[in-house]
């Protein structure tokens, strides 16, 4: 009782750590434009319940601006990001998000409160990302640092409960069967190419090469695909664009219109170590096979107005173990606001 009672807002005191001394130089690098988004990932949106089942995320940006620095980034991150490519490469915009997000994983079976040795383990996951930008009006790189924490640190069980409470569904009762306590990291680079633009000062079409690649004992994995888009002012918002949108800020804040696309796209990749689906590191815990190559699909809508902007997605994702066939399906509703 006492650790939890001692631990409960230990995410808050780790977040002030690492961003108060960036807070505090905010004053000197007033003019930059910054952003905050919300995001809501439910698998409700299409009528299920299992796999990825949940995920919510606060992110705050700051950008575009020509170079990192210690007023546009907290002083210990530039110090590790300094000499990278990220910070050296020549005529570059660049711009800076940090993202608080919790996911949560469960089984088929969220009324099953025994063990079910057959599926996915549950799993809550809390953590901080931050993610550095550069580009150009044809490429545009990002390097992320993944810091959290799997386990019931996370509060993953309470939040499931207190959203099936607020929508009327199962309660979940399998909860102790989830992974333990472990801390967690990951280091991702993506790359995104602008392939194709249409011409015109109307709406147009593109479409965008993607890539990308990370380690950590949270996941290393290697992906690669491709989106189409059509809609307007398309150069100015490629830059940040995901197929996951809880990763970084809402593309469409970074334009200076009302602005819309629509979007379609996929990935395909092979993954080697995944904690939500392997289980512990270090512990004994329950895990199941991990498939090693994974494919994704996404479409949706992005809509800026005025100084707020919208995404809603739906994606389809393999399955992340060989025990299991079915897909995971989901949708994602993000809103952003610019100061």
């Amino acid at each position: 009782m006492y650790f939890r009672i001692s631990t409960r807002y230990w995410w808050l005191h780790i977040a002030l750590a690492l961003l108060l001394p960036y807070a505090v130089s905010l004053e000197a690098d007033e003019k930059v434009p910054e952003f905050i988004t919300f995001t809501f990932e439910n698998d409700l949106f299409v009528g299920e319940d299992d796999g990825y089942t949940n995920g919510f995320g606060v992110t705050y940006g700051k950008g575009p601006f020509n170079q990192f620095n210690n007023d546009n980034l907290p002083n210990w991150l530039h110090w590790l990001s300094k000499d990278l490519y990220v910070s050296t490469m020549k005529n570059k915009k660049r711009a800076v998000a940090h993202m608080f997000f919790q996911r949560m994983q469960t089984p088929s079976d969220i009324t099953e409160p025994e063990l079910i040795i057959d599926d996915v383990p549950y799993v809550g996951l809390l953590a901080w990302q931050g993610t550095l930008y550069a580009w150009d009006d044809r490429v545009s790189d990002q390097l992320s640092l993944f810091l959290g924490f799997v386990g019931p640190v996370t509060l993953a069980e309470q939040t499931q409960t207190f959203v099936h409470n607020l929508t009327g569904t199962d309660e979940p009762q399998g909860w102790d069967n989830q992974l333990q306590n472990e801390p967690v990291f990951k280091v991702e680079a993506q790359r995104i190419w602008s392939l194709y633009r249409s011409a015109g000062t109307g709406t147009q079409f593109d479409i965008l090469g993607l890539w990308g690649a990370g380690i950590g004992n949270l996941e290393s994995a290697t992906k690669g695909g491709f989106a189409i888009r059509w809609g307007t002012n398309l150069k100015h918002s490629y830059q940040a664009f995901s197929l996951q949108v809880d990763r970084q800020i809402n593309p469409l804040s970074l334009t200076p219109e009302n602005d819309f696309y629509l979007f379609f796209g996929g990935r395909v990749g092979v993954v080697f170590n995944n904690i939500l689906i392997d289980g512990n590191t270090f512990k004994d815990s329950h895990s199941v096979p991990l498939e090693h190559y994974q494919d994704q699909v996404s479409a949706g809508l992005v809509w800026s107005i005025g100084s707020n902007a919208f995404v809603f997605q739906i994606s389809s994702i393999s399955s992340s173990t060989t025990i299991i066939n079915e897909r995971d399906e989901f949708g994602a509703l993000s809103f952003t606001h610019r100061f």
